[in-house]
């Protein structure tokens, strides 16, 4: 399973993915996306920025989105970063 990059519907707990999912659209603000959920109707309005990795097979892909038991998050590799001289 590859990875892809999308982001969760946390009402319905589906990952619809960008560049497939047609649930996904700009909107006015720059630089902000939409995503309304056709399964639950929830909106959501996110950054790019704040897309997530996911595993998931490539005919998962292909529609758009992933039901629950179709994807894995992929962790982030470094979730916390400190600076030199900073306290942990």
């Amino acid at each position: 399973m590859r990875v892809h990059m999308g982001i969760i519907c946390e009402k319905c707990r589906r990952v619809h993915f960008v560049g497939t999912s047609p649930a996904i659209k700009p909107v006015p603000t720059p630089g902000m996306y939409a995503l309304i959920c056709p399964f639950c109707l929830e909106r959501k309005e996110f950054r790019k920025e704040t897309v997530r990795p996911y595993r998931a097979s490539d005919e998962v892909f292909k529609t758009g989105y992933a039901n629950e038991l179709e994807y894995q998050l992929i962790p982030a590799a470094n979730p916390q970063r400190h600076r030199a001289g900073d306290a942990p």
